[in-house]
C-alpha cells in the first residue's frame, strides 16, 4: 500500500475537492485523481461519489477513512519510537502552534532547540487548537502548543497526552488616559458599562462570554478580531476595552494602553503542550517542552513587572 495514496484520499475526504486536496498536498490535481483511482481499483469498490459541486465519501469510503487515519497515525508513532530507541536526534519535528504563541515565546524556544539539536529541523505550522488537535491525532504533526480555558474546558481526550506549560491569568487592556491613577485589580463586574473589543466566534469568545455572564452582564461588543495585536491597537485608538492574556503584554509596549489585572473572575488561559497518548518521545521533543516552559515563564514574568524578557542562554550541543 502506497502511503502517498492514503494521504491523498484523506485530504480529498477533508477538503471535499480534488483541486483543494491537490493544493494542500502541493501536487497536481490529476495526480490526486490517479491516486484515488488506483485505490478504488485495488479495493474493487468506489470510495468517493464525484459531482460537479463536492466530492463525498461512499459508505465504503467512510469505513476506509477510519482505517486510513489509524494507519497514518500509527506510522508516525512508529517513526518516533524508532528514533527514540536509536537516540537519533535528527530529522523533522512537526509542531502546530497557536498564533499568539508564534508571535511571543515560541521563536526563542525553537532557536534554543536548534542550538542543542542542530540536526533537528522544526517544521512549525500556525493553527488554533480546534484545527491543531485533529491534525495531531491524524499524525500530521508531532506536537501541538495549545491553549484551553479551565472555566469552559471539556473533558480531556484520552487519546492525547497533555502537559501544562503555564496558566496565564487574563488582564483588561484599557486606554492609558481612561484609568487615571488606578493601580489595583479591576473587578470584572465594574466593566459592564464599557464598550468591548472581543474575539470572534472561538473558544476565547466563549470563555469571555461565560466570565461576563457570571459577573452579571453581557458585554457590548463594538468590534471583533481574533488578532491580539489588532485588539491592542483598537484599544489604543479608544474604540473600547479588551480582555487579553498577559502573554501579549509586549504588544502594548510603546502604545497608550495599560494592562490591568482582573478580580472577581477566574478567567485564565492554560497553555499546554500536547502529543498522542502512548507515543514515544524523542530527546528533542522532551527538550522542546522544557524550553517552551522556560520561555513562557519569562514572558509572563516580564508582563507582570513590565520588563523585557531575556532570551534563553543556550548551552552547546556537546554540553547538552
Amino acid at each position: 500500500m502506497d502511503t502517498t495514496r492514503l494521504r491523498a484520499f484523506r485530504e480529498v475526504a477533508r477538503q471535499g475537492s480534488f483541486t483543494a486536496a491537490a493544493t494542500a498536498l502541493q501536487i497536481s490535481q490529476p495526480a490526486v485523481s490517479q491516486h484515488i483511482t488506483r485505490l478504488e481499483q485495488e479495493f474493487g469498490c468506489a470510495l468517493l461519489e464525484r459531482s460537479s459541486r463536492r466530492v463525498r465519501l461512499t459508505s465504503a469510503g467512510e469505513v476506509f477513512l477510519r482505517y486510513v487515519e489509524t494507519l497514518l497515525a500509527g506510522l508516525a508513532e512508529t517513526r518516533r519510537e524508532l528514533a527514540a530507541l536509536s537516540r537519533s536526534d535528527s530529522g523533522p519535528l512537526r509542531v502546530a502552534v497557536f498564533p499568539s504563541a508564534v508571535a511571543t515565546f515560541v521563536p526563542a524556544a525553537v532557536g534554543a532547540l536548534r542550538e542543542r539539536f542542530p540536526k533537528v529541523s522544526v517544521l512549525m505550522t500556525e493553527l488554533d487548537p480546534p484545527q491543531a488537535l485533529p491534525r495531531l491525532q491524524a499524525g500530521d504533526v508531532d506536537l501541538a502548543v495549545c491553549y484551553d480555558y479551565p472555566t469552559v474546558a471539556t473533558p480531556p481526550d484520552p487519546r492525547l497526552r497533555i502537559a501544562s506549560l503555564a496558566v496565564d491569568r487574563m488582564a483588561v487592556a484599557v486606554p492609558a488616559d481612561a484609568v487615571a491613577m488606578r493601580r489595583g485589580p479591576v473587578p470584572l463586574a465594574d466593566l459592564a458599562a464599557e464598550q468591548w473589543i472581543a474575539p470572534g466566534p472561538s473558544l476565547c469568545r466563549t470563555a469571555l462570554n461565560e466570565a461576563c455572564r457570571r459577573a452579571g452582564f453581557t458585554p457590548e461588543v463594538v468590534s471583533e478580531t481574533n488578532n491580539y495585536q489588532a485588539m491592542i491597537g483598537l484599544v489604543a485608538a479608544g474604540v473600547g476595552i479588551a480582555v487579553v492574556p498577559r502573554l501579549v503584554a509586549g504588544f502594548a509596549l510603546g502604545r497608550p494602553v495599560r494592562l490591568l489585572p482582573l478580580s472577581g473572575t477566574r478567567l485564565a488561559r492554560r497553555v499546554d503542550i500536547v502529543d498522542r497518548a502512548g507515543g514515544a518521545r524523542t530527546p528533542a521533543m522532551e527538550c522542546l517542552q522544557e524550553i517552551l516552559a522556560s520561555e513562557l515563564e519569562k514572558v509572563l514574568a516580564a508582563a507582570t513587572t513590565g520588563a523585557q524578557p531575556q532570551s534563553t542562554t543556550v548551552r552547546s550541543a556537546a554540553a547538552a
